[in-house]
């Protein structure tokens, strides 16, 4: 292969035919200016690319029969109109119009009269709105005249530039009114006193000491019925913890039935055995008299007669249980 085959590279014809394809594709397409519609007075536009512009629709022109339709609902219109103005004029009678001078002239001749009519209204509208007053008494007639007087004064006064004075009239009443102040002090440590807000007592405060007084009152019953001492709570209430439950006191009375009856048992065998003891004891007493001698028998009571250190030793221990 030849060194001009082997060489790829392109000519300055090849590539100016390139930039002109290229420059031809990428041309800016044309733009339109259209109107944008707005508030403004003057026609508003603005520059836009032909190809986004949208084809305006044409509307279809109207066939002969359309126009024909028209023209006939036109001319019925108009003969409505004319048909209701020649009602109107038939209908209507001319008025007739007065001049001033008739009028002036009717007016004078019943001036009287009307004026008579309005002072009659009148009366009648007082007569129905007014009032009974008691007419003023002489010393009202002269309190109003000097208040005029005054008045008058004041108001020269103020026209001259003057000092017009206090305004008439009442007098304000005047009221002592004296109000207890109570001063809680409490004496501090140096010798001197300072002083301490009142205690306020609140409703509340007083609805809850009036409750622990008769949770107190319901102590005081419960305890006297119990056999223990119990415990109370703040508001004045027995303390669960201090007193049994129903069901407790239920187990205790079962307990004390049962033992009630064990106790029974337990004395009325031991009255049994002390009343076999004292017969065989008896018994015995009764067959020594009459089977052994006199000497025997009194050898037998000093052998079951207790010594004094039996006795002794006797006291000791009963003294000492005393403490144990």
């Amino acid at each position: 292969m030849s060194d001009s085959d082997s060489d790829e590279s392109l000519n300055t014809e090849d590539l100016n035919e390139i930039n002109s394809t290229n420059d031809n594709q990428f041309e800016e397409e044309e733009t339109v200016e259209v109107e944008v519609k707005g508030i403004e007075r003057e026609k508003q536009t603005k520059k836009v690319k032909k190809s986004e512009v949208k084809p305006v629709k044409q509307k279809k022109e109207r066939t002969e029969k359309q126009k024909a339709a028209t023209l006939r609902m036109l001319e019925a219109k108009k003969k409505k109109k004319e048909e209701k103005l020649k009602n109107k004029t038939e209908t209507e009678k001319p008025k007739k119009t007065k001049s001033k001078k008739e009028v002036e002239n009717v007016i004078n001749e019943n001036l009287d009269e009307i004026d008579n009519e309005i002072e009659n209204e009148i009366v009648e509208e007082v007569q129905n709105n007014k009032k009974t007053k008691k007419p003023p008494s002489e010393k009202q007639l002269a309190a109003r005249a000097n208040l005029i007087k005054i008045n008058k004064a004041r108001a020269e006064a103020r026209k001259q530039g003057k000092d017009a004075g206090a305004k008439v009239g009442r007098k304000a009443h005047s009221y002592n009114v004296i109000r207890e102040k109570i001063i809680y002090m409490m004496p501090d440590g140096s010798g001197d006193f300072k002083r301490v807000r009142p205690p306020v007592i609140t409703d509340k405060q007083r609805q809850r000491q009036k409750q622990i007084e008769e949770n107190e009152e319901e102590f005081e019953q419960i305890q006297e019925k119990a056999t223990k001492v119990l415990r109370k709570t703040k508001n004045g209430k027995v303390d669960g913890r201090s007193q049994k439950s129903p069901a407790q006191l239920k187990v205790l009375e079962k307990a004390r039935e049962k033992a009630k009856i064990i106790r029974d048992e337990k004395l009325k065998a031991k009255r049994e055995k002390d009343k076999n003891e004292l017969k065989n004891v008896v018994t015995d007493s009764v067959l020594d008299v009459v089977t052994k001698p006199a000497s025997e028998i009194k050898e037998i009571k000093e052998k079951k007669r207790i010594t004094e250190e039996q006795k002794r030793k006797y006291k000791l221990k009963k003294d000492l249980s005393l403490f144990c």
